[in-house]
C-alpha cells in the first residue's frame, strides 16, 4: 500500500453571507488503494449529512450556509498504508444586516422632542447612517444628533421638520434600510380674532377670524346658546359665512335690536388641538348713542401781555357735534382781537389781561353734550413770579389706552379694565381719568368724570342703576396734559340678571362653569375607531369633569378638501362619569369624518376638544358597472369593455370579477380581471349563446353583477368589423336564429299561402255562380214558360251575330244590314290633358242615373286625368251610342262609369203611329268591375244629317261592355219607354229619354245603345221616317207555352 505526503488540492479559507452555498475543495494525495476522505471541524469528526454533502468525490458543499456553520475545516485522506491531514481552511459566515427595532412613523407637536430608533444586528456589526427624505430640506443640525444605541433624537422639531428619515445599515454581507414618517402637528393659533362691534339697528356688521396650524384647522362659527355650526357657504338665522384668502368673515346684513347682546365665537379645530376666540355684537337704536366725545379739549395757559393764545377743541361724535366756545358762562364774540372763523378754534392776538378767564367748549348732538374747559391766565412778562407757559403739543402727551371691558359685576356695581399704551408722553405717566355715560332719567346726557389719576388699568364703579346702560372711556395722563380717549366700551348693564353681560365670571354656578369650561384641554378626544362601514366609535378623556354635564359630538363629512365640509351633524351624550366613549351609526360608507367635542353645563358651552378624522370602512359597490360593448376581433375572439360603476364604489376598485356561461347550462366561468375595465374572450364558437355579466370588487367583497349580456358570434358574422356592439340589452334579433322560431315562420307562412289560395278559389267560384244567376228586377209580371235554356231571353244580345264581334268578322266589313258608316267625318286636332290624341267619333248623350239624383249629370265628357280614367287604348267611332251616366256613391261623381239604355222597337219602317210594341222595355246599367273602363278617345258627335248616318255600329274595343253584369236600374211600365219630350230636344243637345210606346206590333224587338244624335245630328229616325231596323236582332219565335204569375216582383227562373 502506497500513499503520498502532498495534497494535490489543499482547502481553502473562504467568507460566506448567511444563506449562500459554499463548496470548500480537496483533492487527496495519490495512493494505492484510493484513499478515502473525511472531514473535520474545529478538530473534530464531521458527520456529511442534511445540508452537507460530498461533491466530486472529496469536496466538501454546504447549502444554505448559518452562522453555526462559522469554523475550521479540514480535509484527511486515509488508506491501508496511513492518513494525511490538509491544511486548515476557515470558513466565515457573515450575517447580513437586519432590523431588530426598526423606525416608526411619529406624530409630534411643535416644539417637543422626537427619537427614532433603529436597532439593527448583523455580523460583522453594521454601520447606521440616517438621511432624511424630504423635499423641505435637510438635516437640522443644531437640534438632531445620533445616540449610542443608533437613535436618532430630534429636538425642538418644526413643521420645517416634518418629512420621511431613514436609517441605512450594511456590512461586508449586504445593506437594509428602513424608514419612518415624523408628522409635525401645530395648534390652532389665530392670527386674526373678531373684535366686538357696535351698530345701530338695520346696518351690516361682520366678524374676521382667521387661524393657523397644521394640519390646517377646521375654522367654524357658533352663536353661544345656539348649536348649530356656521362654516363657509352656510346660512342661520340671518347670519352668513364667507371664505376669503383663508380669512373666515360672519356677515350679519341687518342687524336687529334682538340680536344686541349676541355672543359670536370663532373656533378652530385639528388633530393637535384647538382655540376658541369670543366677542359680542351691540345693537343700538340711535336713541342710545352717547354724546359727543371731546378728544382734545383747552388746557390751561400763562401767556404774557401782547402775545398771542390759541385754544383749541376737537369733538368726534355720530351725528357730528356742533362746538360752542364760553368764557365764565358767557358765549364767546368775535371781535377785532379775537378771531372764531375756525368753529373748534379761538385765536386771540394782542392778549391783555382782560382776556384772562375760563374758556369752555361745549360739543353738542340731540344726544347729549360734552364740556371740557380751560384756563387762560395774562400777566406782565416781567413779573418775575409768573411763570409762563403754552398749550403742549400733541407728540408730548400720552397715547390712548386700550379699549375698556367689564371684568367683574356685581348688583350695582362693575369693574372694568384696559390695557396701557406704551406711548407715555414727554413725561412719566400720572395715571388715568375714567369717564362714564348713563342714560338715566332727570340726567342730563353728558359724559361724567368718575376717576382721576387712577394709578392702575383697572377701576370699579359703585353706585349703578339696573338695568341702565353704561359706557366707559378712558384716558391716560402725564406732567404736559391729558391724551386722546380709549374707545368706548360695549353697554354694560347690571342687576339680578347680570348673565347677559358676557365676559364677565360671576359669582354664581353658571358663572364658575364658564370659567371652568373654558380652560383648554377640559375634553380630549382620545382616538376615533371604524367598527364597520357606518359605524365610527369615538373615545374620549375629561381632564375636569366638575362641570361637565355632557358633550356635543359633531362629525363633518369631508369633501377632498377638510377645511370645505360638505354638512354636520351633531349629537349630545350626557355625562355619567363612567361612559367614555359612543358608537355613532348610519354614516355613509367609504366616507371621512372629522370628529370634535364640545363640553357644555346648561346653556354654557366650552373650549372644543381635538379633531380626529376617521374613515369608515370598506364595502362591496352598490351599483354593476355599465355601458358593457363588445368589440370582434376575429372569427373566435371578442373584446369586451365596460365602465365602472359611476357612484357607490363604497371603497378602493381592486378589479373586477366577469361570469360567462353557455346557453343551456347554469354552470358559469369565473375570471378575476384587474382594474382596467376590459376582457379579451377567446375560443369562442360560432352559433353559441354566451351569457356575461360583470361585478365590481372592493377588498369588502363583489358587488352586484349588472343583467346579464348575450354574445353570440354567427358563423356569417366571422369577419373581422371593428364595431363595437352594446351588450347591457338581451340582443332583440338573437331569437331569429332559434330553431322554434324558424319553424313558427315556416309554418305561418304556409298557413297564409293555404288561405291566400282557399280565398281566390272561393272568389273565382263567386263569380262563376254570380254569372249564372243574375237577378234582374222587373215591376210587371212572372213570366214562366218551357223555353229552351239555351235560348237568350229577349233584352240579351248576342254578339256573335254582330260582324263586329264575330270571331270571323272583319272589322272593317261594312255592315249593310243595320247600319252606314259615318263618312267624311271631320276631326279637329284636339289633345287631352294626358297627352294623347283623342279620336271623335259621334256624340254621347250623358244622363244622370235615376237611382241617385244626387249625383248631377255633367254637362259634357271630359277626361283630363289618369286618375279615373287611365287611357290605355283607342276607341272605334260610335256616334250614336247613347249613355247614360250610373253615379255610384262610391266613386267620384264627376268621373263615374257610363249607364246605356236599351230600347226595343219593331223592325219595321216608318212612323210608329202611336202603337205600342208589346216587347218588355228596360233601362240597363254598364257597372265597371274591380277595373275601370280604360280610355284612350272617346267620340265627337258626327252630323248624322251632314253624313248621312243613322245608326253607327256596336263596339268592340268598348272594355268588353257585353262580358259585364247587367241588372236593371230603375222599373218602368212593360208598356212604356223613355222619350225626351220635343221643347226639351229643340233647347239642348243633351237627349234625356221621355217614355213612349213601342211602336212594333208584330213583336220584333230590337235594342238601341246610344242616344240620337244632337241638335247637330241625325235625328232618331232615318230620312224616310222608319224607325231604323235591326233584323239581325229579332227576337227568336216564342215559346210554346207561357204561363203568367201576377205579383209586385218576379224574378226569371233561368236568364243565361
Amino acid at each position: 500500500s502506497v500513499l503520498r505526503e502532498d495534497f494535490r488540492l489543499e482547502p481553502q479559507s473562504t467568507r460566506v453571507s448567511a444563506g449562500e452555498d459554499v463548496v470548500i475543495e480537496c483533492q487527496p494525495p495519490k495512493g494505492s488503494p484510493d484513499p478515502r476522505v473525511t472531514w473535520r471541524k474545529d478538530g473534530k469528526p464531521l458527520s456529511v449529512e442534511g445540508r452537507l454533502r460530498m461533491v466530486d468525490g472529496f469536496s466538501l458543499a454546504i447549502s444554505q450556509s448559518r452562522a453555526s456553520d462559522d469554523g475550521r475545516y479540514q480535509c484527511v485522506a486515509s488508506n491501508p498504508a496511513g492518513s494525511r491531514e490538509s491544511a486548515v481552511a476557515v470558513l466565515t459566515v457573515y450575517v447580513k444586516p437586519f432590523m431588530i427595532r426598526p423606525p416608526s412613523d411619529i406624530t409630534a407637536l411643535v416644539d417637543s422632542t422626537v427619537e427614532f430608533s433603529c436597532a439593527v444586528g448583523g455580523d460583522p456589526v453594521p454601520d447606521v447612517l440616517w438621511r432624511r427624505s424630504a423635499p423641505g430640506g435637510t438635516m437640522p443640525l443644531g437640534r438632531v444628533r445620533v445616540l449610542e444605541d443608533r437613535t436618532l433624537r430630534l429636538e425642538r422639531v418644526t413643521l420645517m421638520d416634518q418629512g420621511t428619515y431613514t436609517c441605512d445599515a450594511d456590512n461586508f454581507a449586504g445593506a437594509i434600510s428602513a424608514s419612518a414618517h415624523l408628522t409635525v402637528l401645530a395648534l390652532p393659533t389665530f392670527s386674526t380674532r373678531p373684535s366686538a362691534q357696535t351698530v345701530e339697528v338695520g346696518q351690516q356688521v361682520s366678524f374676521r377670524c382667521k387661524s393657523e396650524g397644521s394640519p390646517t384647522p377646521f375654522l367654524y362659527w357658533a352663536i353661544e346658546g345656539d348649536r348649530a355650526l356656521l362654516y363657509p357657504g352656510a346660512e342661520q338665522g340671518g347670519f352668513e359665512v364667507t371664505d376669503t384668502d383663508g380669512v373666515s368673515t360672519l356677515i350679519l346684513k341687518e342687524a336687529q335690536i334682538q340680536n344686541s347682546g349676541t355672543v359670536v365665537i370663532c373656533s378652530a379645530v385639528n388633530n393637535a388641538g384647538s382655540a376658541s376666540t369670543r366677542t359680542r355684537l351691540t345693537v343700538t337704536s340711535k336713541e342710545d348713542r352717547p354724546p359727543p366725545v371731546i378728544v382734545t379739549g383747552p388746557v390751561n395757559q400763562t401767556l404774557p401781555i401782547n402775545s398771542m393764545a390759541s385754544i383749541s377743541c376737537e369733538a368726534q361724535g355720530n351725528p357730528a357735534p356742533f362746538i360752542s366756545w364760553y368764557k365764565g358762562g358767557v358765549p364767546v364774540t368775535s371781535s377785532s382781537r379775537l378771531n372764531m372763523s375756525i368753529p373748534n378754534r379761538i385765536t386771540i392776538t394782542g392778549l391783555q389781561e382782560e382776556d384772562t378767564g375760563p374758556y369752555t367748549c361745549v360739543a353738542s348732538s340731540r344726544f347729549g353734550k360734552a364740556v371740557w374747559t380751560g384756563y387762560l391766565l395774562v400777566a406782565n412778562p416781567k413779573n418775575p413770579n409768573i411763570n409762563f407757559f403754552k398749550a403742549p403739543e400733541p407728540p408730548m402727551l400720552p397715547g390712548a389706552p386700550g379699549r375698556p371691558h367689564a371684568l367683574n359685576q356685581s348688583e350695582g356695581s362693575v369693574t372694568i379694565t384696559w390695557g396701557a399704551n406704551n406711548k407715555i408722553g414727554s413725561s412719566s405717566l400720572l395715571g388715568y381719568q375714567v369717564e362714564l355715560f348713563g342714560r338715566e332719567e332727570n340726567v342730563t346726557p353728558t359724559w361724567t368724570v368718575v376717576g382721576r389719576r387712577v394709578p392702575g388699568t383697572t377701576f370699579t364703579q359703585h353706585l349703578l342703576t339696573a338695568g341702565v346702560p353704561y359706557t366707559f372711556l378712558v384716558r391716560a395722563e402725564n406732567a404736559h396734559g391729558i391724551g386722546p380717549p380709549s374707545q368706548l366700551s360695549e353697554a354694560i348693564v347690571v342687576g339680578p340678571d347680570s348673565t347677559q353681560n358676557w365676559g364677565n365670571p360671576e359669582v354664581t354656578v353658571l358663572s364658575e362653569a364658564r370659567a371652568n369650561l373654558m380652560t383648554p384641554d377640559v375634553v380630549k378626544l382620545v382616538e376615533g375607531i371604524a367598527l364597520s362601514s357606518t359605524a365610527i366609535k369615538v373615545s374620549w378623556m375629561i381632564s375636569d369633569s366638575t362641570y361637565v354635564e355632557g358633550l356635543y359630538i359633531y362629525y363633518v363629512s369631508l369633501n377632498a378638501d377638510s377645511s370645505n365640509p360638505k354638512g354636520y351633524s351633531m349629537l349630545t351624550v350626557l355625562h355619567t362619569g363612567g361612559s367614555s366613549s359612543f358608537t355613532v351609526n348610519n354614516l355613509e360608507k367609504w366616507s371621512s369624518y372629522q370628529f370634535f367635542l364640545v363640553p357644555f353645563f346648561k346653556t354654557v358651552e366650552g373650549f372644543p376638544s381635538n379633531s380626529r378624522t376617521i374613515k369608515t370602512l370598506e364595502d362591496v359597490p352598490t351599483e354593476p358597472p355599465s355601458h358593457m360593448e363588445a368589440l370582434l376581433l376575429n372569427s373566435t375572439t371578442v373584446f369586451l369593455k365596460w365602465r365602472p360603476p359611476a357612484h357607490s364604489l363604497n371603497g378602493e376598485l381592486q378589479g373586477y370579477r366577469v361570469e360567462v356561461r353557455t346557453n343551456g347550462t347554469d354552470v358559469a366561468r369565473g375570471v378575476n380581471v384587474n382594474k382596467i375595465p376590459n376582457l379579451m374572450l377567446n375560443n369562442l364558437t360560432a352559433g353559441v349563446s354566451y351569457y356575461v355579466k360583470v361585478a365590481a370588487m372592493t377588498k369588502a367583497g363583489v358587488g352586484p353583477y349588472n343583467a346579464e349580456a348575450t354574445l353570440r358570434l354567427e358563423p356569417a358574422s366571422r369577419v373581422i368589423d371593428n364595431t363595437r356592439r352594446p351588450l347591457d340589452r338581451h340582443p332583440s334579433g338573437d331569437f331569429i336564429t332559434e330553431t322554434w322560431f324558424m319553424a313558427l315562420l315556416v309554418s305561418m307562412v304556409s298557413v297564409m299561402v293555404f288561405l291566400f289560395v282557399a280565398m281566390m278559389l272561393v272568389r273565382r267560384r263567386q263569380l262563376a255562380n254570380g254569372k249564372k244567376s243574375l237577378t234582374p228586377r222587373t215591376n210587371g209580371h212572372i213570366v214562366k214558360g218551357d223555353s229552351a235554356p239555351s235560348q237568350p231571353p229577349p233584352l240579351w244580345l248576342d254578339k256573335s251575330a254582330v260582324p263586329e264581334y264575330s270571331a270571323n268578322g272583319d272589322r272593317n266589313t261594312p255592315l249593310p244590314d243595320y247600319a252606314r258608316a259615318c263618312a267624311g267625318i271631320r276631326r279637329d286636332s284636339k289633345t287631352l290633358a294626358n297627352g294623347s290624341i283623342p279620336e271623335y267619333h259621334g256624340s254621347i248623350n250623358l244622363q244622370a242615373n235615376p237611382l241617385h239624383p244626387e249625383f248631377s249629370r255633367p254637362e259634357s265628357l271630359h277626361y283630363s286625368s289618369e286618375k279615373y280614367y287611365p287611357i290605355m287604348g283607342k276607341y272605334k267611332d260610335y256616334s250614336c251610342m247613347q249613355v247614360q251616366e250610373y253615379a255610384s256613391p262610391n266613386l267620384h261623381p264627376e268621373k263615374s262609369d257610363d249607364y246605356a239604355e236599351v230600347n226595343t222597337s219593331g223592325n219595321n219602317g216608318g212612323d210608329n203611329g202611336g202603337k205600342t210594341s208589346p216587347a218588355p222595355y228596360a233601362t240597363t246599367t254598364l257597372v265597371a268591375g274591380a277595373k275601370k273602363i280604360l280610355w284612350t278617345n272617346f267620340a265627337q258627335s258626327c252630323s248624322a244629317s251632314v253624313h248621312g248616318v243613322e245608326d253607327p255600329p256596336y263596339p268592340s274595343l268598348n272594355g268588353g261592355y257585353y262580358n259585364r253584369k247587367v241588372y236593371s236600374d230603375s222599373y218602368f211600365s212593360p208598356t212604356h219607354t223613355l222619350r225626351r219630350p220635343k221643347r226639351d230636344r229643340e233647347r239642348t243637345n243633351h237627349h234625356p229619354p221621355e217614355l213612349v210606346s213601342p211602336s212594333s206590333a208584330n213583336g220584333s224587338v230590337y235594342a238601341r245603345v246610344g242616344p240620337p244624335g244632337g241638335a247637330t245630328t241625325s235625328s232618331w229616325r232615318s230620312a224616310n221616317g222608319a224607325a231604323p231596323s235591326m233584323s239581325s236582332f229579332a227576337p227568336p219565335p216564342p215559346p210554346p207555352a207561357i204561363s203568367i204569375y201576377q205579383g209586385p216582383r218576379s224574378e226569371p227562373e233561368n236568364m243565361l
